[in-house]
């Protein structure tokens, strides 16, 4: 959910002004990410992330 703290900052940046059927390949540098917090057994301190997203669908907040 974009803008509400759900996904690291970096997503939401990285989403915004995209359409559905589109698809984006997202960099997320650590400091947008989690930054010195690890997160779960696979995401290390300090982690940049690497995505592919495909918009599939766009629900408003009262879908």
């Amino acid at each position: 959910m974009i803008g509400w703290g759900h996904i690291e900052k970096g997503c939401d940046r990285g989403l915004m002004g995209m359409k559905v059927g589109g698809v984006r390949k997202l960099f997320v540098p650590a400091h947008l990410a989690y930054g010195e917090r690890a997160m779960g057994a696979h995401i290390q301190p300090h982690s940049n992330l690497h995505f592919e997203i495909e918009l599939l669908e766009v629900l408003t907040r009262d879908d």
